[in-house]
C-alpha cells in the first residue's frame, strides 16, 4: 500500500473538494502514478482528522473526474492514464463558462483615439496628483446610482475588481476570523480567503437574496468580521435584491456593528438598481469596476470606503498590487467622463437581454437568467457534477457548482456565460437544453 497522504484540507470551501483537489494536484505532478492504491477511507480519514464521509466523497468527485477506480474489496487505485487522442479527433470546445464582456469592437474603437491622444502628448500619464482627483472622479461618476454619490476622496482606484476585494478581506479580516457569505458566492471572494486563511461562514437565500433572519442569528453566535454581499446580478445566480431586502441588511449590519464588503461589478449593466448597502450602511466597503462590463484588458476597479477605513484598505491595496496601471486609469477615465462608458453598457445590456431570453426560451424554468444578467444560473434537482462532466464530454464547458460552492451542501447547478461569441452561446444553449435531466 502506498504512503501517500495529501495535506490536510484547509482554506475556503468544502473540504472534500480540497481533498479531491489535492488527489488531482499530486496525480498531476507524479507523486501518485497509475495503479497506485490510496489509503482506506477510515485510515485517510483519521490521518487528516476529518470525517469518513468527507475522504468519501472526496474519492467520489476525484472518481467522476476520472482520476481513481475502485474495486470492491480491494480498495480505490489511481486510474490509468488515458491514452491521447488523435488530433484530427479533438472535440471543438464551446466555451461557456468564463464570463467577459461579448464583442469588443465598439470598445475599440471608442479607445481607439484616446490611446493616440496620449501617444501625442507626452505629459498626459505621469502627473500622478491630477490623475489622483480624476480618476477618482471617475469613479465616483460609475459608483453613482439611485441617488446614491459618492464623495470623490471616498474613492481609491484599484487594479481591477479582484485587487479591491482582496485587499477589502486582507484589510478587514485577520486570518481565521469569520466573515459572512452566501452559501454561493463570487470564486473570487473564494480564493482571496483561502490564500488569506479567512473562513467562510454561509447564510442561505431566499428569493430576496440573503436572509436577515439568518445573518443575525449567525453573528449571535459567532463572532464576526465582515459581512459579503453581492446584491446586483448576484454571481453566479443573477438575482438583484429589492431595496427593502437591502435595508434589512444594512439593519443588521448596524445592530452588530458588521463591516460590510459590497460587490457591484455588473452593477452598471442595470443603471435603475435600487440604492446599495452603503447608502444605508456607514461602515461599507464598496466594490465596483469596468472590466466585467466592457473588456478584460480595461483592468480598472473602484472602491469606495468611509474615512475610518480608507487607511488600511490603501495600506493593503499597497501590499497586494501597488495601484492601477496609470495608463489604463487614464484611459478608462476618459471613457467615464465622456459618456461613452455608460453608453457601452447599454449596449451591452440590450445585446445580453436578448441572450438571456434566448436562455429562458430554450431551458426553460429551470433557468434564472435575469434581464441583462452576463450568465444565466441552471437550477438543477441533484450534484451539478455528472451534468458538467457530461456536457464537457460534448464540448461544452460550462461552470459547475463546486465552483461557487462556499459551504458543502450547496444548492446545486451550473452557469452559463452568455458573454461568449453570440453563435457559441446559441449552440451551448441548445445541446444544454437537450441534456439536462427532466
Amino acid at each position: 500500500m502506498t504512503i501517500w497522504e495529501p495535506a490536510g484540507p484547509s482554506g475556503a470551501g468544502p473540504r472534500y473538494l480540497a481533498l479531491a483537489d489535492a488527489i488531482g494536484a499530486d496525480i498531476a505532478a507524479g507523486r501518485l502514478g497509475p495503479g497506485d492504491r490510496l489509503p482506506p477511507q477510515r485510515e485517510l480519514a483519521r490521518r487528516l482528522g476529518v470525517t469518513i464521509a468527507t475522504v468519501g466523497r472526496a474519492y467520489q468527485v476525484a472518481a467522476r473526474r476520472g482520476l481513481l477506480t475502485g474495486e470492491v474489496g480491494r480498495g480505490t487505485f489511481v486510474a490509468p492514464a488515458p491514452a491521447p487522442a488523435p488530433a484530427a479527433a479533438a472535440t471543438p470546445v464551446l466555451d461557456v463558462a468564463a464570463v467577459h464582456p461579448p464583442g469588443h469592437g465598439p470598445v475599440h474603437r471608442a479607445v481607439a483615439p484616446i490611446l493616440h491622444r496620449i501617444a501625442a502628448d507626452p505629459l498626459a500619464v505621469g502627473a500622478e496628483d491630477a490623475d489622483a482627483v480624476r480618476h477618482r472622479i471617475a469613479g465616483a461618476r460609475w459608483m453613482a446610482h439611485a441617488g446614491w454619490r459618492p464623495e470623490p476622496g471616498s474613492v481609491e482606484v484599484t487594479a481591477g475588481g479582484q485587487h479591491g476585494l482582496a485587499a477589502a478581506l486582507a484589510a478587514l479580516a485577520q486570518p481565521r476570523q469569520v466573515v459572512i457569505t452566501t452559501e454561493l458566492t463570487n470564486p473570487g471572494l473564494l480564493a482571496a480567503a483561502r490564500l488569506l486563511r479567512v473562513e467562510l461562514a454561509t447564510v442561505p437565500s431566499d428569493a430576496a437574496g440573503a436572509r436577515p433572519d439568518a445573518v443575525d442569528r449567525l453573528c449571535a453566535r459567532r463572532r464576526v468580521a465582515a459581512l459579503h454581499l453581492h446584491p446586483t446580478l448576484h454571481n453566479p445566480t443573477g438575482l438583484t435584491m429589492p431595496a427593502e431586502r437591502r435595508r434589512e441588511l444594512a439593519a443588521v449590519a448596524t445592530a452588530h456593528d458588521l463591516t460590510v464588503i459590497e460587490e457591484d461589478p455588473f452593477g452598471a449593466l442595470l443603471p435603475d438598481r435600487p440604492p446599495p448597502v452603503a447608502a444605508w450602511h456607514r461602515r461599507t466597503v464598496h466594490l465596483t469596476g469596468i472590466t466585467k462590463t466592457l473588456a478584460p484588458g480595461l483592468r480598472i476597479g473602484y472602491r469606495y470606503a468611509p474615512p475610518s477605513l480608507a487607511e488600511p484598505l490603501h495600506a493593503a491595496a499597497q501590499a497586494l498590487a501597488w495601484a492601477a496601471a496609470p495608463l489604463v486609469a487614464e484611459v478608462v477615465t476618459e471613457l467615464v467622463l465622456s459618456g461613452a462608458a455608460h453608453r457601452l453598457a447599454a449596449a451591452r445590456a440590450a445585446e445580453l437581454a436578448g441572450r438571456a431570453a434566448l436562455a429562458r426560451e430554450l431551458l426553460g424554468e429551470r433557468v434564472s437568467a435575469p434581464g441583462p444578467a452576463p450568465f444565466a444560473w441552471v437550477r438543477l434537482p441533484h450534484d451539478a457534477e455528472a451534468v458538467t462532466a457530461s456536457a464537457r464530454r460534448r464540448g461544452i464547458a460550462v461552470a459547475g457548482a463546486d465552483e461557487f460552492a462556499a459551504r458543502r451542501g450547496a444548492p446545486p447547478g451550473l452557469r452559463v456565460s452568455l458573454s461568449a461569441d453570440e453563435d457559441a452561446v446559441r449552440t451551448a444553449l441548445r445541446a444544454l437544453a437537450r441534456l439536462l435531466p427532466g
